[in-house]
């Protein structure tokens, strides 16, 4: 693993089976324009393994309508 992967595990708090969900996710989010641009600004601290995974979380979880059942 490079030098590089390495310091954007330890500067964003990420282990190494979440760094590749977190960079498919900043690119999906069009937050990064590729892997390189991920790993990158995650090395420089611009995030963070909390908010991230908070935030994926989030943007897989779907508001489910609960069915109203009236009696007489």
């Amino acid at each position: 693993m490079s030098a590089y992967v390495q310091e954007a595990i330890q500067v964003s708090g990420v282990n190494r089976t979440e760094l590749i969900a977190v960079c498919a996710f900043l690119i999906r989010t069009k937050r990064a324009t590729g892997q390189h641009d991920a790993i990158k600004q995650l090395a420089s601290g611009k995030y963070n393994a909390k908010d991230l995974t908070e935030e994926m979380v989030r943007s897989f979880q779907l508001e489910v309508e609960e069915e109203v059942v009236e009696e007489e």
